[in-house]
């Protein structure tokens, strides 16, 4: 494993999540002040993922083919002017372009994944996503924090903090990033993923989607649940973020690897599609706050497991040139589960009790256990530099 770039982009996601972990928390807060119901939350939150699932594909190839560095950068700028325009929003028209905004810039995370697979070799892919996603929730353990700590001081500070961490996020990528060598070596030709999806690759795209429908229930709710029965405001829900990142940071950024090497990847993914599903069980029984908290992590623990190891079977199962297109694909399956998931768990919220959408999840990450124990299996290794039908 190549430790300097690695490092690098670890610090590049560390710092862009803090930016983001301040927002997301707040944005129901926002939203329902400004009137709108669990649908329309759902409806803002479902724009920043359907313009992911839209340009992840895209921002995968075009990485492919011109380089990681250039894209992630562009995309990082873009995230810094949508935390801007976030915090000058007064209606939910202009929450709603902020949001359109940032998940243009979204492609960030598919560029930064198939840079990881670039500077990893097969054996050590599980722990450098396990980085990656230790990356991810660290962010989101400072970024609820400083946006429950800045929120006081007004609407605009917590999105104008986090425009600033991105703005040094890509300051960082253009002065300190290289582009992977392996990269500069074959990723200059345009090939076609889709000759070269199989079966096994189709299964592991598939799990992912139900996976991020199932949590993205429980994440885009939890909040607006928070505040309706527990009467929290942003600084609790952000404490409770931060810790369910305390735990998720620990599994991916200490385990993975070990566990990863241990147990094998689809092992992870079984045991931890089980424990989403008993996390969810525990906060749908709204009971007290000590079963949201055991519930909340249990969760993060089942999710730290799934997530690097799906990642690390995708680029696995994918040769080298088409890093970046297979994980972009694989991220916009998981942009449409939360397109799709953030509709369903507003109308659940709505029509029929707080805790459903907690509940559906639950339901759903049992059969995505019972399908992985009879479809899921170990990755065949596809890291090799081997040739493939160029696009005419």
């Amino acid at each position: 494993m190549r430790s300097t770039p690695l490092v690098i982009v670890f610090i590049t996601v560390f710092i862009a999540l803090i930016g983001f972990g301040i927002v997301i928390p707040l944005l129901p807060v926002y939203a329902n002040r400004f009137g709108a119901s669990g649908s329309m939350i759902g409806i803002l939150m479902m724009s920043y993922s359907l313009m992911q699932f839209i340009l992840s594909p895209f921002a995968g190839r075009l990485s492919d083919r011109i380089g990681r560095r250039p894209v992630l950068i562009i995309s990082l700028i873009i995230t810094t002017f949508s935390y801007i325009l976030f915090g000058l929003a007064t209606d939910l028209t202009t929450l709603l372009i902020s949001r359109i905004l940032a998940g243009i810039g979204g492609s960030d995370i598919t560029v930064a994944q198939a840079y990881i697979a670039d500077v990893t070799t097969p054996q050590n892919r599980a722990k450098g996503m396990g980085l990656f996603g230790s990356a991810f929730n660290i962010g989101f353990i400072v970024g609820p924090f400083l946006g429950g700590v800045l929120a006081p001081l007004g609407h605009g500070a917590p999105a104008f903090a986090a425009a600033g961490f991105s703005g040094i996020t890509s300051i960082l990528a253009l002065t300190a990033l290289p582009e992977p060598q392996q990269h500069a070596r074959t990723g200059k030709k345009s090939i076609n993923v889709f000759r070269n999806l199989d079966q096994a690759l189709m299964i592991v795209i598939l799990v992912y989607f139900f996976i991020v429908f199932a949590q993205s229930q429980l994440q885009s709710m939890i909040v607006l649940f928070n505040v309706n029965h527990f009467h929290w405001a942003e600084r609790e829900n952000g404490y409770y973020l931060g810790m369910v990142g305390v735990v998720a940071a620990c599994v991916q950024g200490g385990l993975i690897g070990f566990l990863s090497r241990k147990f094998g990847q689809r092992r992870l993914v079984i045991a931890g599609a089980l424990l989403i599903g008993i996390g969810m069980w525990f906060i749908s029984l709204v009971g007290r706050v000590s079963l949201l908290i055991t519930g909340g992590m249990i969760n993060a623990i089942g999710f730290a497991l799934v997530m690097p190891s799906l990642s690390s079977m995708a680029s696995l199962s994918s040769p080298r040139q088409l890093h970046g297109q297979v994980l972009g694909l694989y991220q916009s399956a998981g942009s449409l589960g939360r397109i799709l998931a953030p509709v369903t768990g507003g109308l659940l919220f709505d029509k029929l009790s707080p805790s459903a959408p907690f509940f559906s999840g639950a339901s759903l990450a049992a059969l995505i256990f019972l399908f992985s124990l009879k479809f899921l299996k170990q990755p065949v290794i596809r890291d090799q530099a081997t040739e493939f039908p160029e696009v005419t």
